[in-house]
């Protein structure tokens, strides 16, 4: 089976509480109907590690200009400083 891609936007002062269960509950087998069908990839605005607001430091997988529409189920898009500094 193929796995379709759930791409979870980073990015420096990202809220690390907002996306937390459901990353854990795509990664985990037991919560799925399907177990194994979907993967968690992370993108941001480059290449370039970010620092969460809790301080947790993150490579993204993929900038999000590489990323093409086709290749994601879906774009999760956790709050943080940034959106209210019109930096994202």
């Amino acid at each position: 089976m193929k796995k379709s891609t759930v791409h979870l936007f980073v990015f420096d002062t990202m809220s690390d509480w907002e996306y937390g269960y459901l990353v854990a509950g795509i990664n985990n087998p037991q919560f799925q109907k399907t177990p194994g069908k979907f993967k968690v990839k992370t993108v941001a605005l480059s290449d370039e590690p970010i620092t969460t607001m809790g301080g947790l430091r993150v490579t993204p997988d993929i900038a999000l200009g590489k990323l093409k529409p086709s290749g994601s189920v879906m774009l999760v898009l956790p709050g943080g400083i940034a959106w209210d500094k019109q930096k994202n």
